[in-house]
């Protein structure tokens, strides 16, 4: 070889060590930087930790501080609260022994009022409580039929959801059967291709590794021929290469491994997705259906709560109104009876023996022909109506009225009987005032006429003739004819 060719290989050799050099350098810098930088994240995730330690610790004691002043805070209104219930509790049981008092009083006077009606009422009762009991009747076959119609519907329902819910559990297995079939597939599928693609790239890794190897042999032993000086250090140049590409292939062998994961989760993270938001609008869907039928049954049963309620209302305002009438009725009956005692004290002797006037036959008057009316037609009607027995319940008070008429004329007789006795008290003041005058002597006198002066045998003293009642009988024309007996 020429001297020209050894020195452009050694300054090539030179420049190849230089280069070498600049890499081992650049590679350890590389590897003090990353240490750097691992020594650095784990100062900083320990300092965090530290942190995030302390800062909790002083996050429980203020926040049990907090809690603290809440429980004492809590505990004070809650036995404020135990006490006003106390309170309340206290003054509810005094008013309750006040009602349980005044029931009490209430009840004996309700349970003496109801002995004093219980034989007045009771046939009413009775009616009213066949009534009641005709009306529960038919409530409670109406409240079966309506129970046993909502029993029906409800089982219905029910069945009808339970159907739904194996069929729902049916879709569900055979689809999480054909998701899991596919899954197998497409997994057996993705593995196979893998394992292809790798086949393939090993093979070619190794025809490409042995066409270098091979270049790099016959470079080598050029190499070689040239530089024999170099040989070890490209010896162990090959040896770091060998072990750098098969820290490479394990590298990309592990980057393609995390690929797939990834895909595969994403995948399945999407086919979760997809199911669960099918399964949530179904289920949405479900609970809105369950919810509009429990309105609707929660509406039903409050109107038929209302219906009851205001039937119960009106059962409990009727009873109050019948008591308050019978009340008011047994007032009056009292009223009546105590009238009546003080009443009989002042009955005449007559009275006592017979308290009721005999009232006249107005039938066999008719028949005799007695009674003139003047007209055949009102006659015919008169005697029409005499003959017509009416309803035994309008004759119930016939005893009453005759007592009523009968103190009613007495009455009519007294004011009549006080009227004559004015007017002939009137009269007697006049002739009495008229005798005085004639008799003194004024002004007044003078110029008036004297009423004691006699002129051709007459006096004009203004005499008014008294006008005396005597025994007659009295008739009164009502509900019947009756003649006062005195």
């Amino acid at each position: 070889m020429p001297p020209r060719n050894v020195q452009g290989n050694l300054a090539r050799a030179g420049g190849m060590e230089e280069y070498d050099a600049q890499q081992v350098l650049q590679l350890s810098q590389r590897q003090r930087l990353r240490r750097d930088a691992e020594l650095e994240m784990k100062n900083t995730k320990y300092n965090m930790s530290k942190l995030q330690e302390s800062w909790l610790k002083i996050m429980r004691s203020a926040k049990t501080k907090q809690l603290k002043k809440q429980v004492e805070i809590i505990s004070q209104n809650h036995e404020r609260d135990v006490d006003r219930r106390d309170a309340i509790l206290q003054m509810l049981d005094r008013d309750l022994d006040e009602a349980e008092e005044q029931h009490q009083v209430a009840v004996r006077s309700h349970l003496l009022n109801v002995d004093r009606l219980l034989e007045i009422q009771q046939s009413r009762l009775l009616a009213l409580e066949d009534d009641f009991n005709k009306d529960v009747q038919t409530l409670q076959k109406e409240f079966e039929l309506e129970r046993a119609q909502i029993q029906e519907k409800h089982a219905l329902e029910k069945r009808e959801l339970t159907l739904i819910i194996e069929q729902v559990e049916r879709d569900e297995k055979n689809r999480e059967q054909a998701d899991i079939t596919d899954y197998q597939s497409q997994f057996e599928m993705i593995r196979n291709r893998n394992i292809e693609e790798d086949h393939q790239m090993k093979s070619g890794l190794e025809e490409k590794i042995e066409d270098t190897r091979a270049k790099c042999k016959e470079k080598l032993q050029l190499y070689q021929n040239n530089t024999e000086s170099s040989t070890s250090d490209y010896k162990e140049y090959l040896q770091r290469d060998a072990t750098l590409s098969k820290q490479v292939e394990r590298k990309l062998r592990q980057v393609t491994r995390m690929h797939d994961a990834i895909q595969h989760w994403k995948l399945k993270i999407s086919q979760n997705k997809q199911d669960c938001e099918e399964r949530n609008a179904q289920l949405r869907t479900e609970r809105d259906h369950i919810a509009k039928h429990f309105q609707e049954l929660k509406a039903k049963m409050n109107h038929l709560r209302s219906e009851e309620k205001k039937r119960l209302a009106d059962l409990t305002q009727n009873a109050r109104n019948c008591i308050k009438s019978l009340n008011d009725q047994l007032s009056l009956a009292e009223k009546i009876l105590k009238t009546a005692q003080l009443c009989r004290k002042f009955e005449t002797e007559r009275e006592k023996v017979l308290p009721f006037y005999l009232s006249r036959d107005l039938l066999a008057e008719f028949e005799e022909g007695s009674m003139d009316f003047g007209d055949e037609d009102l006659k015919e009607e008169i005697k029409k109506e005499l003959e017509d027995p009416g309803i035994d319940e309008w004759t119930y008070l016939d005893n009453f009225f005759k007592r009523f008429n009968k103190v009613k004329l007495d009455q009519l007789a007294i004011e009549q009987e006080g009227k004559r006795l004015n007017k002939e008290n009137l009269q007697l003041r006049s002739i009495l005032k008229q005798f005085l005058d004639g008799v003194s002597v004024n002004e007044d006198v003078l110029s008036a006429p004297n009423p004691l002066l006699v002129v051709n045998g007459k006096v004009n003293l203004n005499h008014v003739p008294v006008k005396r009642i005597g025994e007659k009988k009295v008739f009164v024309e009502a509900a019947h004819h009756v003649s006062n007996m005195t």
